[in-house]
């Protein structure tokens, strides 16, 4: 017989469901997995899914935007307990570092979403996630220029992308698996040769 489903609230049956599309969508892809081997995974009912989310894209679309909101949170609380922002930055990417170690299935489920771009509403929330990190990254630097910890002729703009673009540099070597090569501590390294030139002279 059966075990009885266990009864959960609305808002934790709904993060249930959505930590086991995570782990679903992680072992298959975007398109080859289905609401049923979701439910399965949640040990729900189809039906019961529906009642939460009107389509698999909803679920996915959700995930994205959970994960970006996730790595804006934890650079805010780098940012609040470091005051210089030239160590805050090299803070926020070796902490990203081991956010993406510790979370290897969102990590597989965010660049599963870039090979999904052709879809419009899944290419408008990479955008915008990736706009949001580029736009909280200036918005650090901007703090250091003010500081004068970051040179005063630094072009914030193209700093942020590339700090971005270091971030998805980041990813693409976890999954990878060239842990060896790329350690937290070639990370730390990276970042401290991305942030010297950002220091004034002297």
């Amino acid at each position: 017989m059966a075990k009885p489903r266990k009864r959960l609230p609305a808002d934790e049956r709904r993060k249930q469901i959505l930590k086991c599309a995570v782990e679903v969508f992680a072992r298959s892809n975007y398109r080859a997995a289905k609401m049923a081997d979701i439910a399965a995974a949640a040990g729900v009912s189809e039906a019961l899914i529906y009642r939460f989310f009107p389509s698999k894209k909803a679920i996915f679309l959700e995930i994205l935007e959970h994960i970006s909101g996730r790595i804006l949170v934890f650079w805010q609380q780098e940012v609040d307990k470091e005051e210089d922002a030239i160590t805050a930055i090299r803070n926020m990417g070796t902490t990203y570092y081991d956010r993406m170690s510790s979370h290897p299935d969102e990590l597989r489920v965010q660049f599963q979403a870039i090979s999904e771009v052709g879809d419009p509403d899944i290419a408008a929330r990479l955008r915008q996630d990736h706009t949001d990190y580029r736009k909280f990254i200036a918005k650090v630097i901007e703090k250091g220029v003010r500081q004068g910890t970051v040179r005063s002729d630094v072009d914030v703009r193209t700093v942020a992308f590339v700090f971005n673009g270091t971030g998805i540099l980041m990813n693409m070597m976890k999954l990878l698996a060239f842990d060896r090569e790329f350690s937290r501590k070639r990370a730390a390294a990276l970042m401290d040769y991305l942030l010297e030139p950002l220091k004034p002279p002297g």
